[in-house]
């Protein structure tokens, strides 16, 4: 009988044990549960709660930043398109300065698009550069009709291909003139003016179409509005401003600092390379772009509306800078800062400034890399967002 006993006792001993450690490990779990649930709701490392209104920042982004800018670059298409016209039907000295003006108007307004849009197939048709000149050339030269929608045609179309056939396609006005006697030329020219006028309204339309629900989708999924636009705009600001306009042209990563992402200066990867007394103004305007978004500047009139700024103000995020703790929003203010100051030592034409090594361009772009790497790290973590996209260049 001694064993049973013995056995029995055991038993109800092991159970009781098991039990008492269910009842702790229960309320454990249900904590975790409860605090992974919440985690989605904006909450920030800076330790203030987020009760930031998301929607009113998602309603001036497209109220007054998108919407404005792309049907201004709408606008601004339609007179090139016009103005394209008339050049190619009756060719002269004149309606060639017409579409060279009505061209560059139209790449000023799309440097405040492209963010809104940017690795979509409209982007890609619009300012994909440098220009494919072969390709265009065959395009020229094709007897059956030239499907611009193929992925391979993107640097054969779009504001760089206008670009070279209005300013680079002959070494002299006359002789731009000339070719433009011929049909072909008068065809794709007509052809590409009209493409982007289509695009863009277009883009209009299918934006129009989801406005309300991108507006609503403000939770801190990779897939809400809010996430993928402020993914965009970081995305953006990182590789069609920082390296497309000033790194790659200027050869910037060539120095001891990048031993493992070393490249020459590559002047005619230049923006607008055939019109290179407006690469500065170009790069500007996308600077101008940038700050928009994050000050929540309007497009129209630059009155202030809600901006990036704002919400990291609500929040109260401070970064720790040579040992002092400051407001987020203070030390962006600097950074910005020293991105004009680093502007003012580069000159309008950058095709002319790249084609030797130049520490101007240096300074531009570790002035942008610093802001760059401010806005991907603390103001994503701030935001409680997680980055959609992958590079290897190490910010």
């Amino acid at each position: 009988m001694s064993i049973p006993l013995f056995g029995f006792i055991y038993q109800t001993l092991i159970q009781r044990f098991i039990m008492r450690k269910i009842l702790y490990i229960v309320p454990i779990l249900t904590l975790f549960y409860f605090f992974s649930c919440s985690s989605d709701n904006g909450s920030t490392d800076g330790g203030g709660s987020d009760d930031f209104n998301r929607v009113s920042l998602t309603t001036s982004w497209v109220d007054n930043l998108l919407l404005p800018a792309t049907n201004d670059l709408k606008v601004k298409l339609t007179t090139l398109n016009t103005a394209t016209i008339a050049f190619a039907d009756a060719p002269d000295a004149a309606k060639l300065a017409q579409v060279r003006t009505d061209l560059f108007e139209a790449y000023k307004v799309w440097q405040h698009v492209e963010m809104f849009f940017y690795g979509s197939s409209f982007a890609l048709d619009m300012n994909s550069y440098p220009t494919d000149v072969t390709n265009i050339t065959d395009n020229i030269n094709s007897t059956t009709p030239v499907n611009l929608d193929r992925t391979v045609l993107n640097s054969s179309q779009g504001l760089p291909a206008m670009d070279y056939l209005v300013n680079g396609i002959a070494a002299t006005d006359n002789e731009i003139i000339t070719l433009y006697g011929e049909a072909k030329y008068q065809d794709y020219l007509k052809l590409l003016a009209e493409r982007m006028l289509t695009l863009t309204t277009n883009a209009l339309t299918d934006f129009e179409a989801d406005k309300a629900s991108n507006i609503a989708s403000v939770d801190n999924t990779i897939s809400s509005y809010f996430s993928r636009q402020v993914n965009d705009f970081v995305q953006y600001t990182e590789k069609s401003f920082r390296e497309a306009k000033i790194a790659t042209p200027s050869g910037t990563r060539n120095r001891d600092i990048f031993p493992n992402i070393s490249v020459n200066p590559s002047p005619d990867f230049v923006e607008s390379v055939y019109s290179p007394e407006n690469s500065k103004a170009l790069y500007l305007e996308a600077y101008d772009a940038i700050q928009d978004f994050y000050y929540g500047r309007s497009y129209t009139n630059n009155s202030n509306t809600i901006g990036l700024q704002e919400y990291l103000t609500s929040l109260g995020t401070t970064i720790l800078v040579n040992g002092s703790d400051i407001p987020l929003t203070t030390y962006i203010d600097q950074l910005f800062g020293a991105i004009d100051a680093a502007n003012n030592n580069i000159t309008d034409n950058f095709y002319q400034q790249t084609q030797t090594y130049n520490a101007n361009f240096d300074a531009v772009f570790d002035a942008i890399q610093n802001y760059v790497i401010a806005v991907k790290s603390n103001v994503i973590n701030a935001f409680n967002l997680t980055i959609d996209f992958v590079d290897s260049d190490g910010d």
